[in-house]
């Protein structure tokens, strides 16, 4: 994994397994809007990870997290 994307995906990583779960990108994304009521993010969180979680693990590995973060910059801030 590129060396800037490792303190981001740590960051997100909150059980520290190596790997983000639902739970982790849910909040990371909640995280990107503080303050704003955001509701059900169970749909957008669904479309990123039958997009990136290219295993279908339920998982994303950090080699599937930095396309997500390239596209999404917004998670890299």
């Amino acid at each position: 994994m590129a060396e800037k994307y490792e303190a981001v995906f740590a960051r997100y990583d909150i059980n520290g397994d190596g790997q983000l779960n639902v739970e982790e990108v849910t909040a990371a994304i909640a995280g990107l809007f503080p303050g704003e009521e955001l509701g059900d993010l169970s749909g957008v969180v669904g479309v990123l990870f039958s997009e990136y979680d290219t295993d279908g693990d339920g998982l994303l590995s950090a080699a599937e997290f930095v396309p997500l973060v390239e596209n999404l910059p917004e998670l890299n801030g």
